[in-house]
């Protein structure tokens, strides 16, 4: 599961990416009839949009999960896969999504918007399917442990930010913050420390440091946002750096002992 979150988090962000900048989305979304089904390129929150796209991706691997086997044993299994999006989750989704059959038939949308849209999610969709199978299909082998690791421990990373999007967003509703208006970079960059924080700790923890691991990691993120807060924005909030690294600390302590401690591990330890 934490590796589908992953792949789909990288696949969507990069072929995302290249597809924005070449279908000029700016454009594209501000077109009249268009503009009154997609908010303006760049005004949706940038965390809870990536947020979100982890969730997605963690929902994608809990739904694939009973057919690790299958799809492992079967040199088509990313076919398979593939094809599951294609037909079911972008031409024959029971909503009036653009691309699809309905969205074609119940929608105003112009029917090259459709086909605008299309190569994008085929692309990620196909991305997404390949890397997975291989990662399934990859043998267990000696020297695969250290690269294991460290895309273990991203993941983990990567994870347990969504505890940060969980507070921020609840921060901001009891706040009243307008949310359609983004986030400013200068307040997205106090979790770049934090999360790179969350990185080296599921990396070193493991066996009795787990604890003590997080316990560091809690004061040095409080630190860490409550620097930056003060220094880059001026004032520090301290009921929300107090509160903030909580969640993501819950999140990385239970992921971090279950993929830790093995039993080969815990006979070492």
């Amino acid at each position: 599961m934490a590796s589908a979150a992953f792949i789909h988090v990288a696949t969507y962000l990069l072929v995302g990416l290249i597809a924005s900048r070449a279908l000029d989305y700016t454009d594209l979304l501000g077109r009249p009839v268009i503009s009154d089904y997609y908010l303006p390129y760049g005004s949706a929150d940038l965390l809870a949009s990536t947020a979100l796209q982890v969730l997605r991706g963690a929902l994608f691997g809990l739904v694939l999960l009973p057919f690790c086997g299958v799809l492992a044993d079967s040199r088509w299994g990313w076919l398979w896969v593939w094809s599951v999006f294609v037909v079911i989750g972008i031409l024959g989704t029971p909503a009036a999504a653009p691309s699809s059959f309905e969205g074609v038939v119940y929608t105003r949308l112009p029917w090259w918007f459709h086909l605008v849209g299309l190569p994008e999610m085929v692309v990620q969709t196909l991305g997404f399917s390949v890397w997975l199978h291989r990662t399934l299909r990859a043998p267990a082998h000696p020297t695969a442990a250290g690269p294991r690791r460290v895309m273990g421990a991203l993941v983990v990373a990567s994870i347990a930010f969504l505890g940060y999007t969980a507070i921020s967003l609840a921060f901001a509703f009891s706040a009243g913050t307008d949310l359609a208006s983004g986030s400013d970079g200068q307040v997205l960059g106090q979790f770049a420390m934090p999360l790179l924080l969350g990185f080296l700790t599921a990396l070193v923890a493991r066996g009795r440091w787990w604890a003590p691991a997080h316990a560091l990691l809690y004061l040095s993120s409080v630190v860490a946002l409550a620097l930056y807060q003060g220094l880059v924005l001026g004032s520090t909030g301290w009921l929300y750096v107090l509160v903030a690294p909580v969640l993501p600390l819950m999140i990385s302590l239970a992921m971090t002992r279950r993929e830790r401690l093995s039993p080969a591990q815990s006979q070492r330890t």
